[in-house]
Parts: structure tokens; sequence; C-alpha cells
């Protein structure tokens, strides 16, 4: 009995080294922390925009936040307005190189609107290419008065 006994032991040692408790290597993900800025036009409803879009990303592995800026006109061909937007950013980035990213942008003066953007980053020129909404709302209200369906080139 004593014999099987330190068989038995043996299996249970052996197992516990063999188990599902090895370790992965951890995710790496590019660093795209930084400002970034890019220029952005488009047509919704006969009314132009033209405009510098920015972001500034911090980043935590995978998670990142920040601020974005808006400045630019949107012109109807008879008047022009300038325009000027800014607010919070979070968002995610894959692991590896030329990462996907997804961003939600928010606007303190909206706070329950969220824009989604996807995209990728582009690790060799460290260049963000994005696609989402960038939404006007109507003057003193959160009801939306215009939308550029976007694909923006963001250089850091």
């Amino acid at each position: 009995m004593e014999r099987a006994s330190g068989i038995i032991s043996a299996v249970l040692l052996g197992c516990a080294a063999c188990g599902g408790g090895g370790t992965d290597p951890s995710p790496t993900f590019d660093s795209i922390a930084g400002s970034y800025s890019g220029a952005m036009a488009g047509t919704s409803q006969g009314v132009a925009l033209s405009s510098t879009f920015g972001l500034t990303i911090t980043q935590t592995g995978g998670t990142t936040g920040g601020s974005w800026a808006l400045q630019g006109t949107l012109s109807d061909g008879v008047e022009s307005v300038d325009v000027l937007g800014t607010g919070s950013m979070t968002g995610t980035i894959a692991s590896g190189n030329n990462p996907s990213v997804n961003l939600a942008i928010r606007t303190a003066a909206c706070p329950n609107y969220q824009a989604n953007f996807s995209g990728a980053y582009d690790s060799a020129n460290h260049r963000l290419t994005i696609t989402g909404p960038v939404v006007f709302f109507a003057a003193n209200t959160c009801d939306v008065a215009l939308t550029y369906q976007a694909t923006i080139i963001l250089n850091r």
C-alpha cells in the first residue's frame, strides 16, 4: 500500500505541473498616445463643412482616453458660420502592429450623445484613420441638425 501511495503522489505532482496554469505571453500594444490632427470636409443637406479635427490620446495598455476638438466653417453657399467643438474621448486598441481602434466621443453640451468611430492605426507612419459620424446639434438643444459621415486621416 505504501508503494501505491507513492505512485499516486507522483502522478498528482506531475499533473499539477502540466495543468492549465501555463502563462501566455502578455499582449503588446502599439503606443498611440499623442496629439493628432487632420482635415475633414463633407456636405450634408447642402451645407458644406471644412474643418480640422484633432485628438489628444492617452493610453494604458489597450485602453485609451483623452479629448477631441473640431474647428472649422459650415457654409450653405450664402452664409458661413464658424464652428468649434470639444469633448472627451474613450476607447480601445487591439494588440499587435497596425491595430484596430475603437473610439467613443462625447461633448459636454449634449452628455447623453455618443459618437462611435472605428478604424486602424498605421504603426509605421504613426497615422490614425477613423470612420464615424460628425454631428452638429441645433442651437441650444441636443437635436441633431446635421450629420457628416466621415473618414478622417489623423497624423501625429
